[in-house]
């Protein structure tokens, strides 16, 4: 059974951006906004119906849709309301949110349409209605909030309070940042893990690139205190010298530990014994691995004092809202480690990823706090939630970043199984966007495995971007790194480093992997004995995602990219591509109004070809940006079977 779920990746709830469609796509949060699937008794999916259930529908009706074969009819008797809600939204705090609708009216009072901000606890914290008086025509109903301070979700209700008749369609919810659009760019390289560059593109799709793998771990459990090696430790090169911080777990409380190994080349790694302080049973630190007891994931600062090198978040259990949590050390080396304090930093538990912002000067942690809004009665609803510090002790309030959406759920529901979940995320600092890499975890049931009771099914990292650490974009949902054919070591459940190791070419990173799901050992007889590893995974520099398009000369549809308005003062526009075979990648500079500039048209460009890690964007004219510095631009990039993984002004 170990391999049957890593076998199967969906396609329902993953894969690329579809190409035509236009990018960016319309940005609507809401899942059947439209109303037009139901279940089996008539009520919209990704929609609660409560109170009387019998009066809201989906319905086929010609004269009261308005896209799409369905609406939904609200029909409310006097005495007897009807709420129809939304799946529970992310929604992210100081950003406004902008909900339409139509709406038209049949008899009576029209249903009510309002928009709920709620908190982590799910305490409502603002409530805003649209003011829709009855109409025999269609009307659009509109309400515009801003999230309040606390804000972790949104949810949209449909209420029937008064006796009316009403039909409701094409239900939309948008969001914008409370920074307005800045068309100003660095030297820093764009990427398209989001839109927010993007203004309109034709026949061109976002890919997801999974990672090349080494076939075997590099790390695999071989001392007495190691029944399981993999990792959600941290992997830096310092002095020459790659030092690893990975997982174990042994027979000794608290029953997990990290362990220190480092390596000359990135590849071939050893366990140096003696470094830390830490014994097991009767074998004295000196001749062990062990660094500290209790996991957690370390942070790198090479300015911060000397002995604060280092700083490490563990959890510990403990009383809720008191002392379970998450507590900081620091250190000198890596080795010898010293509490801060004995309260946590942070409240609940109990995976955390942190990783020091160079450019922000600021430690970002993502901490997995449990919420009850999982499909699942009684079950909590694992999130990924962000926090920033300056001096890794007082943290920020913790934002909701990722959770579990409609197509994680649509993806495990693919493996016949339940919901999706976010068992954690590291954040990356990325060039000019941060990188989340959450962890997805595709429950499929709550029986197989010895520790079945948390949820049993494929652990999968994915990609998700970032512009302010508040709001995040997930616009593709395949995995950066696929688990293991069946039988292979890494088949089930996948987790990753804290952090990613970047050069002119590459992209590193390590990943702990498991031979089975979440759900632990397979107790069925004869199952193989539930094992573990570090593994290492590669890509192209910026090469999570790629914009491709596939056509040939003559066969199938070149595609254009356009970007918003941008501003540099750079000189040299370069780009990092791949053109197959027969393709080519050529960019037109635009004004603001979208007019093609003398001396960068298209018919000046010169095509960019084969594989290509930086390129220089060339015009026969000779010109380059630096005639247009200050100016506000466009970019039109036009590509014949090429991935655009990014482009750079310097």
């Amino acid at each position: 059974m170990t391999g049957l779920l890593a076998l199967i990746v969906p396609t329902a709830a993953s894969g690329q951006t579809p190409a035509d469609t236009g990018v960016p796509q319309d940005g609507n949060l809401v899942a059947n906004g439209g109303f037009d699937v139901g279940d089996r008794a008539g009520h919209p999916t990704s929609w609660t119906v409560e109170g009387n259930e019998a009066a809201a529908n989906v319905v086929n009706l010609s004269a009261y849709r308005t896209a799409g074969p369905g609406s939904l009819e609200v029909n409310a008797p006097a005495g007897d309301p009807v709420t129809v809600s939304s799946d529970r939204m992310v929604a992210a705090p100081g950003y406004t949110y902008t909900l339409t609708a139509r709406v038209k009216g049949r008899t009576g009072t029209p249903a009510v349409l309002s928009l709920t901000f709620a908190d982590f606890n799910r305490t409502d914290l603002a409530t805003r209605t649209a003011d829709t008086a009855f109409s025999a025509d269609w009307q659009t109903a509109t309400v515009t909030a801003t999230a309040p301070a606390g804000t972790a979700q949104a949810t949209i209700r449909i209420t029937g309070a008064q006796a009316g008749w009403s039909y409701w369609d094409q239900i939309s919810l948008t969001e914008t940042p409370p920074a307005a659009y800045d068309p100003t760019i660095g030297t820093d390289r764009e990427l398209f893990l989001d839109d927010y560059r993007i203004e309109s593109s034709q026949d061109v799709g976002r890919v997801v690139h999974p990672a090349r793998k080494r076939p075997e771990p590099l790390i695999r459990p071989t001392y007495p205190w190691e029944s399981s090696a993999y990792i959600y430790g941290s992997v830096f090169k310092v002095d020459q010298v790659w030092r690893m911080w990975y997982d174990c777990n042994n027979d000794v409380a608290p029953g997990y530990y990290l362990c220190y190994a480092e390596s000359r080349d990135g590849v071939h790694w050893t366990k140096p014994l003696g470094r830390g302080t830490v014994g097991y049973k009767d074998i004295p630190a000196s001749q062990t691995n062990l660094i500290i007891a209790g996991g957690g994931t370390i942070a790198y600062n090479p300015t911060a004092p000397a002995d604060r090198r280092y700083a490490l978040m563990q959890f510990k259990t403990g009383v809720v809202n008191e002392t379970l949590g998450y507590y900081a050390f620091f250190s000198p080396d890596g080795y010898h480690w010293t509490s801060a304090g004995d309260k946590p930093v942070l409240l609940d538990g109990d995976v955390s990823n942190v990783t020091w912002d160079a450019k922000r000067q600021e430690y970002i942690a993502t901490v997995k706090k449990r919420m009850f809004t999982s499909r699942t009665p009684g079950v909590y609803d694992r999130s990924a939630f962000v926090s920033t510090s300056k001096d890794f002790l007082t943290w920020s309030t913790p934002v909701l970043g990722v959770s579990g959406d409609y197509a994680d759920d649509g993806a495990a529901q693919a493996l016949n199984g339940l919901e999706g979940q976010i068992y954690g995320m590291p954040v990356l600092p990325y060039e000019s966007t941060y990188i989340g890499i959450p962890w997805v975890l595709l429950i499929t049931n709550f029986t197989h495995g010895s520790q079945s009771s948390a949820g049993d099914g494929p652990v999968l990292p994915q990609v998700a971007a970032s512009r302010d650490l508040v709001g995040w974009s997930r616009p593709v949902r395949d995995p950066v790194i696929e688990p293991g054919r069946p039988g292979a070591w890494d088949d089930g459940a996948l987790y990753t480093a804290s952090n990613v190791l970047v050069d002119d070419r590459s992209i590193t990173m390590y990943y702990g992997a498991f031979n089975a799901g979440h759900g632990g050992q397979p107790t069925t007889p004869g199952s193989p004995k539930y094992a573990s590893g570090v593994g290492m995974a590669t890509w192209r520099r910026d090469g999570f995602v790629s914009m491709t398009n596939a056509s040939l000369p003559g066969v199938g549809d070149p595609g254009t990219l356009t970007t918003k308005t941008l501003v540099t003062d750079g000189k040299r526009l370069h780009v990092n591509a791949d053109v197959h075979a027969k393709g080519a990648l050529t960019v037109e500079v635009l004004d603001e109004s979208g007019t093609p500039i003398p001396g960068y048209t298209a018919a000046e460009a010169v095509p960019v070809k084969g594989d290509r890690y930086d390129a220089e964007a060339r015009w026969t004219s000779g010109r380059t940006l630096a005639d247009l510095a200050g100016k506000p631009i466009k970019l039109r990039f036009s590509l014949t079977n090429t991935d655009l993984y990014a482009y750079w002004v310097k």
